[in-house]
């Protein structure tokens, strides 16, 4: 086993260093023309990230390939399918993406199919490794058996709180020893470092200069606020983060400030992008289409072309075409539209991602591993978890700044405690 570890709080690099560790390697040991790098993440927007990062390394060529560990399981198990059914293994289906990596760990734990996976990617980089639960964590440990791994995460950016603490951080700990980064390169500003320093230590952010929270109990008051922070800072990318949708105060707040002029200076509106997952965007299609179902090839079709023309539409529309080309199909159920439909989305988010946008509302999960010059976070009352998660979730979204911060907390008195409760 050859394994390189790297820990780092955020903004500290960890993608960078894996960068620049990857390089040094591909000096000493270039690929043969057979061979092709591997990196895995957790997220498509991280996976994104990384390929774009991958494409810069030199002495790679573009020699590699950037999945998700649940793609990457999917092709083990369709590689792998005979042996895994003499051997009684059960095939998941489709979209049980844990049993899937299940099933993928259990074929990998085999040496022959490691050994094939190590002939064709001898050297592996994963990033963001902190999400890994145990079943994804175990695809990793036995490829790390076989080839040369690069991993990089930092255990209190994990937002799940089932995984505490981070198996995949205690097992890189103890198979290797991590270098450890501390200088944080994101952003300079004193309040945005003391902020995210106490938020680690579980200590209330101290309000500065570039670090500003405020109680707003009412919807106006929270778009006022959004508003003024966009007029006063300014920025060529801004984020409004939340930790939850439930309660819809995020989404009341973004909306009126993209409809309307909410500050003194009336200089809006600001248009914001919700930046939804796969699914919900999928499903807001299907509901916007005005059928009865089960619909007629021609209605679906009449349905579809009214929509905004993107690339999952016009799939989608080859798809029932086809169906009812090669199988004859006249009518069309909602659920394998809507199945459809989310396949297309998920297939244009792995190879073409999103739209550049300069302002922007997200979740703190969908904002992992990003960065924007200002970010506004809105803590609804309904944010659930112990003190550290709401500490965790906080950190994150504070950490995506490079510039400042705002946070806006939907209360009528100044917020103290850290995870704002």
């Amino acid at each position: 086993m050859t394994l390189f570890g790297i820990e780092g709080v955020a903004g500290s690099g960890k993608t960078h260093r894996l960068m620049e560790l990857l390089e040094a390697h591909l000096r000493l040991a270039t690929l043969e023309h057979h061979e092709l790098a591997l990196a895995l993440t957790f997220m498509h927007g991280a996976r994104r990230r990384l390929r774009d990062r991958l494409r810069a390394i030199k002495p790679l060529h573009n020699r590699f390939e950037c999945m998700t560990i649940d793609s990457f399981a999917q092709r083990v198990l369709r590689r792998w399918r005979t042996l895994a059914k003499t051997r009684g293994m059960l095939i998941p289906s489709g979209t049980d993406f844990d049993a899937q990596c299940d099933g993928a760990a259990d074929l990998i734990d085999i040496e022959q199919v490691r050994t094939w996976v190590a002939s064709r990617f001898p050297i592996v980089l994963l990033d963001e490794v902190q999400d890994l639960g145990r079943g994804r964590l175990r695809i990793v440990s036995s490829l790390a058996k076989s080839v040369t791994m690069f991993v990089a995460g930092d255990e209190f950016q994990c937002l799940e709180s089932t995984l505490r603490p981070s198996p995949a951080i205690t097992w890189l700990r103890t198979e290797c020893t991590p270098e450890q980064l501390t200088k944080i390169h994101r952003t300079k500003a004193s309040a945005l470092l003391a902020a995210a320093r106490d938020l680690r230590d579980g200590k209330p952010p101290v309000a500065g200069t570039d670090f500003k929270v405020h109680a707003a109990p009412s919807v106006p008051l929270a778009a006022a606020y959004l508003a003024n922070a966009i007029n006063w800072n300014g920025g060529s990318t801004i984020a409004a983060i939340t930790p939850v949708l439930k309660g819809g105060f995020a989404h009341a707040v973004v909306n009126r400030v993209s409809t309307i002029a909410c500050d003194k200076a009336k200089k809006g509106p600001h248009p914001f992008l919700w930046e939804n997952s796969d699914a919900e965007e999928a499903a807001a299609i299907v509901e916007s289409l005005t059928l009865r179902w089960p619909a007629a090839l021609g209605d679906l079709v009449a349905a579809l072309d009214t929509v905004q023309q993107t690339s999952p539409i016009h799939q989608t529309i080859k798809w029932a075409r086809r169906q009812n080309r090669v199988l004859g199909k006249a009518t069309f159920e909602r659920h394998e539209v809507e199945s459809t439909i989310t396949r297309q989305v998920e297939l244009r988010s792995q190879h073409s991602g999103r739209a550049h946008q300069r302002l922007v509302a997200m979740t703190v999960h969908q904002a992992k591993n990003r960065e924007f010059e200002g970010v506004v976070v809105f803590w609804p009352y309904t944010v659930g978890g112990d003190v550290e998660q709401k500490g965790r979730l906080l950190y994150n979204a504070v950490t995506r700044a490079q510039r400042w911060c705002a946070v806006v907390v939907q209360s009528s008195k100044p917020p103290l405690s850290p995870p704002f409760s």
